[in-house]
């Protein structure tokens, strides 16, 4: 056995060279590889409470019939500072703004001159709706109609989601709650239930 390491000790060495310079090769493929393929930009996140869905433009949302068809686009920048990353959205209007624009009130998010309105205004809660996954859609109304009590007709309101953990089935449950103005609630609400039929 010693004379056939003795006679072939070249070979084998030339052997082990061989899948040595393979390995480094291979090593060397994958890192190039790595190296040169596309990184990911990071896009700025409005990173506070967003209080609805957004989608990037020319996405529609399937399924969801009672959606506006409005199309929503994902904004990064603040709506006072086009040059400076958008960090949370206001509740009331749900434009998008820098830190130094927000205003956070207990966990609440508001612009300068909406937070006038909800600091000077008393507000009631007129839904609780419940949202499972399997029933994602539910609260889709709420959100339709406080973009249209802002949109046309300047009606401040907002939007509050809160979630319960179920245990027993094992998935999360959203309550969707609008919240107005005290003394437009009786005539408000009402309207939810008109805009709730016709969408």
């Amino acid at each position: 056995m010693n004379n056939f390491f003795q006679e072939n000790i070249f070979a084998i060495i030339l052997f082990l060279l061989l899948i040595i310079l393979l390995l480094i090769a291979l090593i060397g493929v994958i890192v190039v590889k790595l190296l040169l393929a596309p990184k990911e930009v990071a896009q700025p996140k409005a990173a506070a409470p967003a209080v609805s869905p957004t989608i990037t433009p020319e996405v529609v949302i399937p399924n969801f019939k009672k959606l506006s068809e409005e199309k929503v686009a994902e904004k990064y920048y603040c709506e006072n500072h086009p040059d400076i990353p958008s960090v949370g959205t206001c509740l009331i209007c749900e434009d998008v703004f820098c830190e130094q624009c927000l205003i956070e009130h207990d966990g609440l998010y508001f612009c300068k001159e909406h937070f006038k309105i909800f600091a000077n205004n008393k507000w009631k809660q007129i839904t609780d709706v419940k949202t499972t996954p399997d029933t994602p859609e539910e609260g889709l109304y709420i959100y339709n109609f406080k973009r249209h009590l802002w949109n046309d007709r300047k009606v401040p309101s907002f939007v509050l989601t809160h979630y319960k953990i179920n245990i027993e089935e094992d998935f999360i449950e959203s309550f969707i709650q609008l919240n107005v103005v005290v003394d437009a609630a009786v005539e408000l609400a009402e309207d939810l239930e008109k805009f709730k039929v016709r969408h």
